[in-house]
């Protein structure tokens, strides 16, 4: 069975070399952090690990989502409060067993994940393009352009998804 490129036609057939998987999984990383903040790794992995579920048709509840994840429960609740505060998650009392909750992508949880899909195409398609140019002049990697590309993403963030935080009141000078 030949496997199937659902993201872009224009990265059908390529085979993204070492460097070009580097650069994909840092502007990804970059792509997180600029639009939800510093949020912790377990919570993107929750986050993530729910939004697959999800779009395989199956619902997790909490306890699934610790086995899935490795991590403790405590963490798991405190990240599905959050992303239920935030409308992108909801709760559904299972009907055979109400002491589980079956989590679920809100209609903001599923127009986010669109979001974000469109930019992994971004990002994908513009990997392929630089690893072309990069094959292309034989395999010498120019890290001031590199560089530069990195400072373009940072300088161009995508809009903030997480409100900002709340300081406390400054204090008297």
């Amino acid at each position: 069975m030949k496997p199937v490129n659902l993201l872009s036609p224009k990265i059908e057939g390529w085979a993204p070399s070492a460097e070009a998987q580097q650069v994909i999984i840092w502007r990804v990383l970059q792509l997180f952090l600029a639009r939800y903040g510093s949020i912790p790794l377990g919570q993107l992995l929750v986050s993530m690990t729910t939004v697959v579920l999800n779009e395989l048709g199956r619902a997790p509840t909490v306890t699934e989502l610790c086995e899935a994840t490795g991590l403790p429960k405590s963490s798991i609740s405190r990240y599905i409060s959050t992303a239920m505060e935030q409308d992108m998650v909801s709760e559904t009392i299972d009907s055979e067993d109400r002491r589980r909750r079956m989590l679920g992508q809100t209609e903001a949880g599923k127009e986010e994940r669109r979001w974000q899909l469109r930019q992994i195409r971004k990002i994908l398609e513009s990997a392929a393009d630089w690893d072309r140019e990069r094959e292309a002049a034989g395999g010498v990697l120019d890290p001031e352009a590199e560089l530069e590309a990195m400072k373009q993403v940072s300088a161009n963030p995508p809009e903030a998804q997480v409100p900002a935080r709340k300081r406390g009141p400054k204090a008297a000078a």
